[in-house]
């Protein structure tokens, strides 16, 4: 009892004392709350940013070894974002929120151990890990700029304005160019200079092209030739890209001499000829070594060429579809495959009741008039109510009231598709790639196309996408397996229709020659394997070849006629 009371309080240790206190405090927090510990990691520098008190070397070092600590688990929740591509929107929102607010607690922090306001001593400490420090803040800005590239937004003017001086601050320090070790002994070297390059190549892809995956193997890209870049003053005839570092914009084409010490240049002709290198071995059926890693679905080598070509040492000019402003034109818009099949099969559906209906008529007047001597419509009306079913499938619903559709503005029109704009509220599920059926607001025939640009305007409230139009007269068809009887009877019912798959036939061109094609749910797609498709009140048979397109639940893939059939077989 006497030990207790002699033993005394210990006051708490502050995990921000040192480098070790903190790397210390950093394995506390993994062991205690695991993957959790990143959130809490920004909380404690929210606490310290608030107080505002001045930063030490023993300090800088501090979250510095907290900063290399818990990087892995910031690395891991980006590669969750990138993974799970069908992730919530409010699960998804958190995601990224989390991730923003540790780089941008990280960059508050920094920017305040950029005024050396310390004693001789301290400051001797502070200048040698100024180097590290700016690599992380340029690191982390570049961080921030993609996810508003993944997002197809543009960083504003600030953000360039503040990246532009931080850059010339380096460069005023002579620390530009001065390697370092970004996240430990592991990582490869990098420079200021690099992870500027970095972010400025990457403004040059942000038309609104390009997949969340693709981007972000850009930016790896990017890490792995960086280095065969450099920055340079003076304006020489191979300079491929200039930035000036009072101004608040990105990357551009150099115009000539620019005026003014503010402006760097530098050439791509050496990181260009490497990618070329690696499209040339992918075109070969095989993969670079150093690309293995990145490697993903919709990565090939069609997208190095096209790296190639926006980042050209020379701007590279190709024909590009002329496009014709539009005013005053209004679309109805629709999605989801179910949907869409469902209102391009209603005037099929329609002709079908009418076709019956007259049939069914004729054979009841004549009968009448045998039996009785007269038409009567007694009899006419049952047989109506018996032909509101079409093949055993209950009716097909109403057609959709056209004040429940999206309405899309048309801002151009081209020889293949249509650029328009639309209200970002309400319109959360559009990303590229994607599926849409558009109309006329004064047309009943509906078309089909694929989003192949995003871009969101600045105000935020707006969005414009460019629409590659797949078929102007898509045709609703049902499928059924060749080598089963029936399809499984737990599908949902709007995925159903004539006792088979839905699927939508679009015959396009592409490349110069014409493809018939077919739109289905992606579960239903094997290579080689053979369906009775019925379309239109024809039947064929029918096998599957390549994906052409791909969306979460479903495919375009190219079809071969097999036979055409007089009538489906029979399902016993």
């Amino acid at each position: 009892m006497l030990d207790f009371f002699s033993r005394g309080t210990k006051s708490k240790s502050d995990p921000l004392a040192n480098a070790a206190a903190a790397k210390a405090y950093a394995d506390a927090l993994k062991q205690e709350y695991g993957a959790a510990a990143h959130e809490k990691m920004t909380e404690m520098l929210a606490e310290v940013n608030a107080q505002s008190s001045r930063v030490t070397a023993d300090l800088l070092d501090a979250v510095l070894t907290l900063n290399l600590e818990i990087q892995p688990l910031h690395d891991n929740l980006c590669t969750q974002y990138f993974l799970n591509s069908r992730m919530p929107k409010v699960l998804e929102g958190q995601l990224r929120a989390q991730i923003l607010s540790f780089g941008k607690e990280l960059l508050d922090f920094y920017q305040r151990a950029l005024s050396f306001d310390v004693d001789v001593q301290q400051e001797e400490r502070l200048r040698a890990m100024l180097p590290l420090v700016l690599v992380r803040m340029m690191h982390y800005f570049g961080e921030f700029a993609r996810w508003q590239y993944l997002r197809h937004f543009s960083p504003d003017d600030v953000f360039w304005l503040n990246v532009n001086q931080l850059y010339r601050f380096a460069e005023k320090m002579r620390v530009d160019s001065t390697p370092v070790f970004l996240f430990g002994e592991e990582s490869p070297g990098t420079t200021v200079q690099d992870q500027y390059l970095i972010m400025l190549m990457l403004s040059l892809l942000s038309s609104g092209n390009l997949t969340q995956r693709q981007f972000n193997f850009s930016y790896h890209i990017l890490c792995l030739v960086s280095n065969r870049m450099s920055l340079h003053p003076e304006y020489a005839e191979d300079a491929s890209f200039a930035v000036v570092l009072n101004e608040a914009k990105p990357a551009m084409r150099p115009l000539g001499d620019m005026a003014g010490d503010a402006a760097r240049y530098w050439s791509t002709a050496d990181m260009v000829e490497i990618i070329h290198g690696w499209a040339t071995v992918m075109e070969g059926g095989r993969l670079p070594p150093e690309l293995k890693p990145l490697i993903e679905p919709g990565i090939d080598a069609g997208l190095l060429r096209m790296l190639c070509r926006e980042w050209a040492a020379q701007p590279v000019r190709f024909e590009r579809a002329e496009r014709t402003a539009v005013t005053n034109r209004n679309l109805e818009v629709a999605h989801r495959l179910s949907l869409l099949h469902r209102l391009i099969r209603q005037p099929d559906e329609a002709s079908q009741v009418q076709t019956r209906q007259a049939d069914t008529d004729s054979f009841d007047d004549a009968a009448n008039i045998r039996i009785y001597g007269f038409v009567t419509s007694r009899k006419r009306d049952r047989s109506t109510l018996a032909l509101a079913p079409l093949s055993g499938e209950a009716a097909v619903p109403a057609a959709q009231a056209r004040d429940e559709f999206l309405r899309w503005t048309v801002d151009n029109v081209s020889q293949t598709g249509l650029g328009v704009t639309l209200d970002a509220l309400g319109n959360e599920w559009v990303s590229l790639g994607g599926l849409v059926g558009y109309r006329d607001v004064d047309s009943n025939n509906w078309s089909l196309g694929l989003i192949r640009r995003v871009k969101r305007a600045n105000q935020r409230e707006r969005i414009y996408l460019g629409l590659e139009t797949l078929s102007s007269r898509p045709v609703a068809a049902s499928l059924r397996p060749v080598d089963s009887k029936l399809i499984d009877p737990t599908l949902p019912q709007e995925m159903v229709w004539l006792s088979g798959h839905i699927s939508l036939f679009v015959p396009f061109d592409r490349g110069g020659r014409r493809i018939n094609a077919l739109i289905m749910p992606i579960s239903c797609y094997t290579l080689g394997k053979q369906y009775y498709m019925t379309a239109r009140g024809k039947h064929f048979q029918i096998a599957l070849g390549k994906v052409l397109e791909k969306g979460s639940d479903w495919c375009l893939a190219e079809i071969e006629l097999v036979k055409a059939l007089e009538k489906l077989p029979i399902v016993m």
